[in-house]
């Protein structure tokens, strides 16, 4: 299996509450609505989805990979990268 994080290239906050979700270089997990990791079968993995990261309020911010957020397998995450709110697919 295959497992993704995204990659945050900025600051990304909670457009309603400003609610920090999420460092620039920070690594946000993918993960399922009961928290385990998301994992996609070699040669599966999409070129594109949709996925939701959502404060600690309830609110959801939409993101489109790649076209708004980088993902990358979890392998190649730096150990000292910091680490963003979850990510669900939508």
């Amino acid at each position: 299996m295959i497992y993704l994080a995204l990659v945050h290239l900025r600051d990304l906050a909670c457009e309603p509450c400003g609610a920090p979700l999420a460092v620039a270089g920070a690594r946000s997990f993918i993960v399922a609505d009961d928290g385990e990791p998301v994992g996609f079968e070699p040669g599966a993995v999409p070129e594109e989805m949709t996925v939701e990261l959502r404060c600690p309020l309830g609110h959801v911010t939409t993101l489109l990979v790649p076209n708004e957020i980088a993902a990358e397998e979890t392998m190649q995450t730096p150990e000292d990268a910091p680490i963003g709110a979850d990510a669900f697919v939508a």
